[in-house]
């Protein structure tokens, strides 16, 4: 991947919002990432835009409701000017390390847009992504009477290689109902020969890697 040293004005802009920095030191696999955020714990961070093939090694924030993603630069919080297509937050677990992926221009679905960013939890020609931006808080199932409706604190998605995207549960049903016709065969054939519940996201992410397997 491609490399370039921040420069100011190019590629980010000041903010006027106040934010508590605090120094850049390793990020345990077991701190979420809004859980960063609202600690101010700067994360190293792999940055790509729409509009180029460069890429930034930066310190950064990403406040996951909101979906913002501010960067460090000579302690200076700053925002991005170029549009953002991607970038992973780089944990540490031991003495090994951990990247957390997210990615926009996704279709629109629901209240989401396409800059809205998404965690990708399964890549490749099928792709399995999980979304906490407060859009999925204005998503309401109309088939649940409204007492019966609760907030999401997060919905996943699936992006097939016909470039449709879907909401899924975790659900064995949901799931099947909710797959594009020409995958049907092809994911029942792997839930029923793996025997899927699908009942947690290990067991959508075991699905979805397979599918990319050709299984």
């Amino acid at each position: 991947m491609n490399q370039t040293a921040p420069a100011s004005g190019s590629f980010g802009s000041t903010t006027s919002r106040m934010i508590p920095m605090t120094s850049l030191g390793p990020t345990e696999i077991k701190d979420d990432i809004q859980g960063r955020f609202l600690r101010q714990e700067w994360t190293p961070s792999i940055v790509s835009f729409k509009n180029t093939t460069a890429s930034w090694r930066v310190p950064a924030l990403f406040d996951v409701y909101s979906n913002k993603l501010y960067f460090l630069e000579n302690n200076q919080i700053m925002e991005f000017v170029d549009t953002v297509s991607e970038f992973s937050m780089i944990l540490i677990h031991k003495d090994d390390s951990f990247n957390v992926k997210f990615r926009s221009f996704y279709p629109a679905i629901h209240q989401n847009t396409r800059e809205t960013f998404y965690e990708v939890l399964v890549d490749g020609e099928y792709q399995l992504l999980k979304c906490k931006a407060k859009t999925i808080y204005q998503f309401k199932e109309q088939d649940i009477p409204e007492a019966q409706r609760k907030y999401n604190k997060e919905l996943y998605y699936a992006y097939f290689p016909n470039k449709q995207m879907v909401l899924i549960k975790k659900d064995r049903e949901q799931v099947m109902a909710e797959v594009p016709s020409e995958y049907a065969e092809q994911v029942k054939s792997i839930i029923e020969s793996k025997k899927l519940k699908l009942k947690n996201e290990e067991s959508l992410k075991q699905l979805f890697k397979l599918l990319n397997e050709g299984r």
